[in-house]
């Protein structure tokens, strides 16, 4: 052989060798998170994956993490190998992410790769790299209160009787209690994993939510122990240590187990379980002709005795006279809700709308309600169920409401901006809308007849 020939053999042997080395280290690949969970608990979190469009001989997919900066991007300082890959076939599957050390409320960042090399050998991302998803770690149980019907005695939660056979048990949970990141999070979903014992079956709980309505009805031929709980868990899977119960299972008493008052408008109504209720318990009452008129309205005098009725006045102990700084002009001593209007003043529930004037005959408005509601809330109760461990003197003050709306016709600044937010954040109110509260609107008695009932409801946190 010559040594041009042996040189030019040569010279190609070093070409294929260099070109192997270097087809060694070409990858290639279409990486992406095709599905991931908003929230992950502590532990660990499962990502879908794909990848597509790549060339042999063999790839490795890893995927990495950190946690979220959004100030300065961090390094991904995680890595864990997803796959190997012989050949040119696309690849997916589902693996379980073992997080690193998070926080509650921590937002981690994730990132899929194609390399030549497996973790052990992979140099990280640049900390500039998009990420393909993210998760935001929840370790913490749902937060909330657990309501049960108003009732007038001592705080006794696991062994209250009802008033009779239908009524209203609520809840209201959130996420963003913790708190949660990002702000405003709220309910991030799961179930509220309710538990019945006794001789009935109650209506279906309905979807999840973050305001749970449970609706039950004792038949006449119920008997024997009863008790009811919830035990809500988000979607991270996290619950409280131990279920929020009702009655504990206490026996069904014959009292329980009579019809609710009635009136002949009211059947099939949206408010129908809260006025039957509050009708039984002595609270409200229709009209002669037997109606209640629930899409009917009421006026500023009518609320101002209702709230006192519910503080344990009766007509023979209001006042007889306006108290100091409750002297209305339009308020005359022969008026039937003089006293009402008086005592409702003096107890700091109501005031004037200005020039002397109390303007007894005009319709209350929906932002008027939720105000005579706040300002029970911060002055409390001298009497009647305003003195139990209810709503709005239990949870309603507090400075973080379990959940909140964006209303576009609440200004900041207006008399009844804060009683919107709070009233709505205990769950005693609704929207009209999901981004109207209407507060100049004429509140109905059937409106006001369940703004009541949650209002009186007693209250426990939930677990």
């Amino acid at each position: 052989m010559s040594k041009k020939i042996f040189t030019v053999l040569l010279l190609a042997v070093f070409m294929l060798a260099q070109f192997s080395i270097a087809s060694a280290a070409v990858v290639a690949g279409d990486a992406s998170i095709t599905a991931i969970p908003d929230f992950a608990n502590a532990v660990d979190v499962d990502i879908d994956w794909a990848v597509t469009g790549m060339a042999g001989p063999s790839q490795n997919i890893l995927v990495w993490s950190r946690i979220q900066n959004l100030a300065v991007p961090a390094v991904y300082s995680t890595c864990y190998d997803l796959a190997t890959i012989i050949g040119t076939s696309d690849a997916s599957g589902t693996y379980t992410y073992v997080l690193p050390a998070v926080a509650n409320g921590d937002v981690v960042e994730f990132l899929i790769t194609v390399e030549s090399t497996n973790c052990a050998g992979a140099v990280a991302p640049l900390a500039t790299e998009a990420a393909m998803g993210e998760t935001t770690v929840d370790s913490a149980p749902m937060e909330g209160i657990f309501s049960i019907p108003p009732y007038d005695g001592v705080a006794a939660f696991g062994s209250q009787p009802v008033a009779c056979n239908n009524f209203e048990l609520w809840a209201l949970a959130t996420d963003n209690w913790a708190p949660i990141v990002p702000a405003g999070t709220g309910y991030s979903g799961g179930a509220w994993n309710p538990s019945v014992t006794g001789t009935f079956v109650p209506a279906p709980i309905g979807a999840n939510s973050s305001l749970l309505s449970w609706n039950f009805t004792f038949p006449a031929t119920a008997s024997g122990a009863w008790s009811m709980s919830v035990n809500p868990e988000d979607a991270s899977g996290n619950m409280g240590a131990t279920a929020a119960s009702f009655r504990t299972a206490l026996a069904v008493a014959a009292g329980e187990t009579a019809d609710c008052e009635t009136f002949s408008d009211i059947s099939g109504s949206d408010y129908e379980t809260y006025v039957r209720y509050l009708a039984s318990l002595g609270l409200i009452s229709g009209f002669a002709d037997g109606t209640f008129g629930p899409d009917t309205t009421l006026t500023r005098a009518e609320a101002s005795a209702l709230i006192e009725i519910s503080n344990g006045y009766d007509d023979t102990m209001l006042p007889t006279s306006a108290p100091a700084g409750c002297d209305f002009t339009d308020v005359a001593a022969s008026d039937w809700f003089s006293g009402w209007v008086w005592q409702a003043c003096a107890d700091g529930y109501m005031n004037g709308v200005g020039g002397g004037l109390f303007d007894p005959n005009n319709l209350l408005t929906r932002g008027q309600i939720v105000t005579i509601l706040n300002n029970v809330a911060n002055t409390g109760g001298t009497g009647g169920f305003l003195t139990t461990f209810n709503v709005i003197n239990g949870p309603w003050g507090t400075p973080f409401p379990y959940r909140s709306g964006a209303w576009t016709d609440v200004s900041v600044g207006a008399f009844y901006a804060i009683p919107v937010v709070n009233a709505y954040g205990v769950g005693v109110a609704n929207g009209t809308s999901d981004t109207t509260f209407s507060p100049d609107q004429a509140v109905t008695r059937g409106e006001f007849a369940k703004m009541l009932y949650r209002a009186l409801s007693q209250v426990a946190p939930l677990p």
